[in-house]
């Protein structure tokens, strides 16, 4: 019995592919809809926590998601 439609073993292709638990600064950014600029910003201030990985850092979405709702909710 195959896990999937190709027969490679690998995940089903059924079109859907899971949303990366992970992002990069630039997905990140657009998620947020701001520039990479701000988001490294808010990583060296340490209001978005992110992981450096080699060279590059990566972002978890329950943070990028945390800090969206943060600010909505601030004071204008």
């Amino acid at each position: 019995m195959s896990r999937s439609s190709t027969g490679n073993g690998g995940p089903p292709d059924d079109g859907a592919f899971p949303e990366p638990e992970l992002l990069t600064v630039e997905q990140a950014a657009a998620y947020l809809q701001m520039h990479k600029v701000t988001v490294y910003k808010y990583i060296r201030t340490g209001v978005l926590p992110a992981a450096k990985l080699g060279k590059v850092y990566r972002i978890y979405r329950k943070d990028v998601e945390a800090l969206l709702q943060r600010l909505r909710t601030q004071p204008r």
